[in-house]
């Protein structure tokens, strides 16, 4: 959207406060626990050998997993498609993002509307 013409009290802000950045930290974690109670007992229990939260920067949903070692990784984008069935019950917007060791590779990122490509490839459902 153009911010260019609306009125500067219509605009969102250039800054946000500490307020703003308190409630986004809130929502934060409230979007992190209903998403652990919407997930199996399998994939809490991939979900607790890596690092990971769930962010709404960009006003996003987004999954964030920094895994521990090439062998959680490798098992966490198996298992990328099964990590979406939580996340769509928020939004088709939302995201996954998959950090590697560090050194080893860069990031992947899917967003939760393209998984259907990975359960048509035989990836878990």
């Amino acid at each position: 959207m153009n911010n260019a013409r609306l009125p500067a009290d219509d605009c969102p802000p250039t800054e946000l406060s500490a307020f703003d950045l308190a409630l986004q930290h809130q929502l934060d974690a409230s979007l992190m626990a209903r998403f652990k109670r919407h997930c199996d007992p399998f994939l809490r229990q991939l979900l607790r050998r890596c690092d990971w939260h769930i962010t709404t920067h960009s006003n996003v949903m987004t999954l964030v997993i920094a895994c521990p070692d090439i062998s959680t990784n490798w098992e966490v984008l198996h298992h990328v498609a099964y990590m979406g069935t939580p996340m769509v019950q928020f939004s088709e917007a939302a995201k996954i993002r998959i950090h590697p060791p560090l050194g080893t590779g860069d990031p992947f990122e899917i967003r939760v509307d393209e998984l259907s490509i990975y359960r048509e490839s035989g990836q878990p459902d």
